[in-house]
């Protein structure tokens, strides 16, 4: 598995004298740096476009042909995914209204050529350094906010949510309740609203559970050895049993045989599987026969719930994004209930499962999903 503390820290330099640059870029690389260069301002905004992640750190010259240090800062401030990259500005003018524009336009420090190297690598992990204590804050209060969060929606939210919820159901099954059409539609759209953000705010709940790392704490408590997997996709389905019943779509379950046992928190388990089918039902809609096919089957070293629906699709280059949260693709163009984090969920209950999840979809042929959970080996001898 990757793991962050082995990443070298990437810096990239942007420097129109090439022998500078060169040489800036051979010492960061020997004091353990990755290192990305450009020779000013538009190739240093090309260079960002095609990196996975932001660097750590831009060092910049000011005075460069076609785009100077000053116009690069700004567009990289711009930028959300840049805004927070600490950036050093190098030039020979040491004059205070360049220092001056430097820190007005978002630049953190300013070295003034020519400079010692060694200065220079000093500089640039005092300024790492100082930028990972603020995240290291910066994390602690956004933390410390979340709980609050958590407490609220916990306490202040869920639990009137929950009476409304279950009046509603008494409501609903009360067979002294005037035989009314009329009424009986008022229950069960006070029902349906009442679910939906009863869903709402457990899916905030999870989410915040498992992006503030709790869910490992959780894993490891409640795991266990599962070898009926179809007990889980039941589960889900009578949790969405609303959603199914509404959309007129047929759900039809295959277990292969002799499946291997896999090792997994039940409970995580069947919230990834409900928003797999939910998803799978949902753009089932509007289909003559909509139907959702679940068949769970052996994949090498892994177990595989696979969910295929024959609804509207999605472009295939859109797929990774259906895993960031909050993201829904064609939402101009399509109605849909939900926030857009069930993909989120499911993606770190798999991680935690070390697992994986699959999509595969194109326009007008449906979407597969395919969840990988990792094999319980059969014990020795057995």
């Amino acid at each position: 598995m990757y793991d962050i503390k082995d990443k070298k820290q990437h810096i990239l330099v942007v420097e129109d004298d090439t022998d500078l640059l060169n040489g800036i870029a051979e010492l960061l690389t020997i004091n353990e740096f990755d290192v990305s260069t450009a020779t000013h301002g538009r190739e240093g905004l090309d260079a960002l476009r095609r990196m996975t992640h932001p660097p750590d750190l831009i060092i910049s010259d000011i005075y460069m042909p076609v785009m100077d240090g000053f116009e690069f800062l700004e567009r990289v401030r711009q930028r959300t995914d840049w805004i927070g990259v600490p950036f050093i500005f190098l030039t020979a003018r040491g004059s205070k209204q360049d220092i001056h524009e430097g820190f007005v336009r978002g630049a953190e420090d300013y070295i003034v050529k020519p400079f010692e190297f060694n200065d220079l690598v000093m500089r640039v992990r005092s300024r790492l350094d100082r930028h990972a204590q603020l995240r290291a804050l910066q994390s602690s209060q956004l933390d410390q906010i979340r709980q609050r969060i958590l407490t609220v929606i916990n306490h202040e939210v869920r639990t009137p949510l929950s009476y409304i919820v279950a009046y509603a159901d008494m409501l609903a099954n009360d067979p002294t309740l005037p035989d009314s059409e009329t009424l009986r539609q008022y229950v069960t759209g006070i029902q349906l609203g009442t679910e939906r953000l009863h869903r709402l705010t457990e899916t905030f709940l999870v989410l915040a559970e498992l992006e503030s790392g709790t869910g490992e704490h959780v894993y490891e408590l409640r795991s266990e050895p599962i070898l009926a997997l179809d007990g889980i996709v039941t589960a889900a389905l009578g949790n969405i049993q609303t959603t199914v019943d509404s959309s007129g779509a047929s759900v039809r379950v295959e277990l292969a045989s002799d499946l291997p046992a896999v090792r997994g928190d039940r409970v995580y388990l069947e919230l990834a599987v409900r928003h797999v089918l939910d998803n799978a039902i949902k753009f089932s809609r509007g289909q003559d026969d909509p139907a959702v096919w679940v068949r769970i089957e052996a994949n090498g070293d892994y177990v595989a719930i696979v969910v295929r629906d024959q609804g509207r699709g999605i472009n295939p280059d859109l797929t990774n994004r259906l895993f960031d949260m909050f993201y829904q693709a064609d939402r101009e163009s399509f109605e849909q209930q939900g926030i857009g984090a069930g993909l989120s969920i499911v993606r770190h209950v798999m991680n935690l499962h070390k697992g994986d999840v699959q999509i595969e979809s194109a326009p007008g042929e449906g979407t597969t999903v395919m969840l990988l959970l990792p094999a319980v080996p059969p014990p020795e001898g057995g």
